[in-house]
């Protein structure tokens, strides 16, 4: 018998409402994964965070918000007959075009190569929040990978979210980049608080002297609490396990990078941040209204 995507999906939402896989307290904790220029590794780093996430326990939905340049499925060598296009033609249900990944972190796959998916009409928008808000209930945390800069859906996916995760490199125009997107975030929706991840350093001290330099810029221009949330080892079986299609944090677990992906996570379980201090609205409610700004 051949299986649809969705299948093992059914297998663990039985049909019931999803208010009832929702303990009783739990509110889903959305945080996007964004970047000012590509080439950072920001997939890599929402995709092994996911994966530390569920690791200790957690019910995660990883979203591919990359809309026309798609490749988390790729990374964790997946094959999804469906996408979320298929969502916004109205051809599938979210579920059905949902898939699990590893450790059973649930992946909301994107399209590749579809420049019509970067630009979708209102309609299509509020069809699309609809259908993610049916699944709110159901997850701990909602990682959303995002495309890179500054285009309107990048803007309104870190809009809506709880909290904003820049990820940047020492490169001068990574961090150029990064300080842009910050700061039309902050002019345009008054976002004041960011969280700084720097990949590829070679240790804390490294890590460190970039968000200071960012932090000074903002104390100089903008009124913005710049975070440091964590940093990635620089590491070279990051290509290897690229090549593999399998998350560094399952390849290597013992590895000086997995730990720092788990150190963060264990961050994020431990410290609840500003998703808790918003409990008149959620992610998706912000999704909806921040897309009439734009």
């Amino acid at each position: 018998m051949i299986r649809d995507q969705a299948h093992s999906l059914r297998q663990h939402f039985p049909e019931a409402s999803p208010k009832d896989y929702r303990p009783q307290g739990r509110r889903v904790r959305a945080l996007s994964f964004t970047s000012g220029k590509g080439g950072v590794g920001k997939t890599n780093i929402v995709v092994n965070l996911s994966v530390q996430l569920a690791k200790r326990g957690k019910k995660v939905l990883l979203i591919d918000a990359d809309l026309g340049l798609a490749n988390i499925d790729i990374m964790l060598n997946l094959n999804p007959q469906f996408t979320v296009e298929d969502v916004l033609l109205g051809k599938k249900q979210i579920h059905e075009v949902m898939v699990e990944g590893p450790l059973g972190v649930h992946i909301l796959p994107a399209s590749s190569g579809v420049s019509e998916m970067t630009e979708l009409s209102g309609e299509q928008q509020m069809h699309m929040l609809q259908q993610l808000a049916s699944l709110q209930d159901n997850y701990d945390f909602i990682l959303i990978d995002t495309g890179a800069g500054i285009a309107s859906t990048v803007l309104r996916f870190n809009a809506a979210a709880d909290e904003i995760c820049v990820i940047t490199t020492t490169e001068p125009t990574a961090l150029t980049d990064a300080y842009a997107l910050m700061k039309v975030m902050a002019t345009k929706y008054q976002v004041r608080k960011f969280n700084l991840i720097v990949n590829q350093v070679g240790n804390m001290k490294e890590a460190k002297a970039v968000y200071e330099k960012l932090k000074a810029v903002f104390q100089q221009f903008l009124p913005v609490d710049l975070m440091m949330m964590g940093f990635i080892p620089r590491d070279v079986n990051f290509p290897k396990a690229v090549r593999a299609q399998t998350p560094l944090s399952l390849l290597q677990p013992n590895s000086s990078t997995s730990k720092a992906f788990a150190l963060m996570a264990k961050h994020l379980e431990q410290n609840p941040g500003q998703s808790m201090e918003q409990e008149e609205t959620n992610f998706f409610t912000r999704l909806g209204l921040f897309k009439r700004r734009l």
